[in-house]
């Protein structure tokens, strides 16, 4: 259904197929360069406007869930969901001490049929590369359903979320002396003691979401470029950042950002981290022998002969720097230097999705935001935030 026709994408039928239907669509929703604009909104769609819970379901779901702290402390629910998503639904609520929060249940239980769904997808996935093996070099089939699996079992869990909250909160205040434009970042508070495995109670952030301000058209480039030097600091600094960095999950006002959903962080060797933004750096750079040194300093092993891959490597950056966003998409210039890479000899490692994705999102936000600007020149010039000098 995501590869054909436009007309016969449904996404209440994908909906209908389970969880991990849905978490695939999800991660094809951020490829308008593989998809085209109008296929991508509309599984976008699936990150925020799911089938919501009958009348009723929500509080009676809440009045089941919560501890006996909570129904003391809470003042008022409103019964019309400020946000329902394929794993839970929230609402808006307000605490007796006058404190704006928001609730969050879990829809349904939808563990045992995710883990089936896994088991059955993960053999297909093993048939497949058995059968082909390049496909797991050039798409890590069982690697990014693992990836999947994982994120999705965590968000299952609304504890995770003061967990994943924490630890992104240790690593901005370490950064701080440092890198004091990281005092722009904040979080939602988690209310730990009223939160449990079904339900959680955070802080309302009032903040439009970055999705809603590209709907919009106020995404500024300033803003963009914020995103970008906050985020990269998590990620290529640090190799530990937010999991799920798409435009639901990051909320703006003015010079003022604030990451949610904070229950999954990824950790990804901070080594292969910077490679992939040494690469971006001499991309902006126009210097395509230092992006194609920094491609191959990724691989497992050195390439024996490396001259053939280099030789693949300029042939298909020829004419690619200097070019605005809307005319030359990273996303897809990657996917071909992977593939390329592979069938040259390179390997690379497992479990470097979680960074593609955030790659891929944060080029997502720039086409959609500044598809006439030049981002990698711009990010060359601060891309020293994330080095140790």
């Amino acid at each position: 259904m995501i590869f054909g026709p436009v007309e016969k994408l449904d996404t209440g039928e994908i909906e209908a197929m389970g969880l991990l239907a849905v978490k695939i669509a999800q991660m094809y929703a951020i490829r308008a360069d593989l998809l085209g604009p109008e296929k991508s909104r509309l599984l976008g769609r699936l990150y925020e406007q799911a089938t919501p819970m009958a009348a009723g379901e929500f509080l009676a779901t809440v009045k089941r869930e919560a501890p006996a702290a909570l129904i003391e402390a809470l003042e008022k629910v409103e019964e019309e969901p400020l946000a329902v998503a394929s794993l839970g639904q929230v609402h808006r609520g307000r605490l007796k001490d006058g404190s704006e929060v928001v609730l969050k249940v879990l829809r349904a239980n939808h563990a045992e049929q995710f883990s089936k769904d896994v088991r059955v997808l993960r053999v297909m996935a093993g048939i497949s590369c058995f059968f082909y093996p390049p496909l797991k070099r050039l798409a890590d089939p069982v690697g990014t359903l693992e990836t999947i699996r994982r994120t999705t079992e965590r968000e299952m869990d609304l504890t995770a979320e003061g967990e994943g909250t924490a630890e992104l909160m240790r690593l901005r205040d370490e950064g701080l002396a440092r890198l004091p434009h990281l005092r722009q970042l904040h979080f939602p508070k988690v209310y730990d003691e009223f939160t449990t495995p079904r339900l959680l109670v955070s802080e309302f952030v009032k903040a439009p979401t970055v999705r809603r301000l590209l709907s919009e058209g106020r995404l500024s480039y300033e803003s963009l470029l914020l995103l970008f030097r906050i985020h990269g600091y998590f990620l290529f600094f640090r190799g530990e950042f937010h999991g799920d960095f798409h435009p639901g999950n990051v909320c703006l006002e003015g010079d003022q950002v604030w990451f949610i959903d904070n229950a999954n962080v990824e950790r990804v060797p901070v080594a292969f981290c910077r490679g992939l933004l040494d690469f971006m750096v001499c991309l902006g750079k126009q210097d395509n022998d230092g992006a194609a040194r920094a491609i191959e300093s990724l691989g497992l092993e050195p390439l024996p002969d490396p001259e053939p891959f280099r030789r693949a490597f300029a042939n298909l950056y020829d004419g690619f720097g200097g070019k605005p966003v809307g005319e030359q998409s990273l996303t897809t210039q990657m996917m071909r230097t992977v593939r390329m890479a592979v069938e040259r000899g390179l390997e690379f490692p497992e479990g470097a999705f979680p960074v593609i994705k955030s790659l891929m999102y944060l080029d997502g936000m720039a086409l959609s935001a500044a598809a006439d600007r030049v981002l990698l020149e711009d990010v060359a010039a601060f891309a020293g935030d994330f080095s140790d000098g």
